[in-house]
């Protein structure tokens, strides 16, 4: 419960909030969240979303441009985005989940940021967004993110995750 509301505090949101194993973990339970459909990924970005979805059975298409991912059931943005750095304004993303079914913000990269982060919103209109305490900080080891979002997908992913979805040191 401290590490719940240390990271409400420090992201500035009253999403649900999730700790996991890193965003990876994330990345490879958020497929199972819904049936399959139309998942479409800003591109080029990191690989392990498309690998995830695909896995799941889902119909992924990986876009160039931001205005390709209108329409799909899932979208993905990486905010700001590996490898490029492109980067994305809150008001711009916000406008998209209204558009989509799902929108994924990985925010892994967002933390020197804060002024491109959506956290605060987390939750709306099926809004997700995933951090990652790790590379900010240095301490990839330690394998600590979160996911923000409505209470049901987070309590979704929490029955997915399991009793210990991170270890005590993190």
């Amino acid at each position: 419960e401290a590490l719940v509301e240390t990271a409400r505090a420090a992201y500035r949101t009253n999403a649900a909030i999730l700790p996991v194993a890193g965003a990876q973990a994330a990345i490879q339970m958020l497929p199972r969240l819904s049936p399959p459909g139309k998942a479409r990924i800003l591109s080029p970005t990191y690989n392990e979303h498309a690998a995830t979805l695909r896995v799941a059975g889902w119909h992924v298409e990986e876009v160039s441009t931001f205005g390709d991912l209108i329409g799909a059931d899932l979208a993905v943005v990486v905010n700001p985005n590996n490898p490029d750095g492109r980067t994305f304004a809150p008001d711009e993303l916000l406008g998209l989940s209204a558009s989509v079914g799902q929108l994924v913000v990985d925010e892994s990269f967002a933390d020197p940021r804060p002024d491109l982060s959506v956290a605060y919103h987390a939750g709306r209109n099926g809004l997700i967004v995933l951090k990652s305490f790790g590379k900010f900080y240095g301490l990839a080891g330690v394998r600590l993110g979160f996911v923000l979002a409505d209470e049901k997908t987070v309590a979704a992913l929490s029955e997915m995750s399991g009793p210990w979805p991170v270890s005590g040191a993190a």
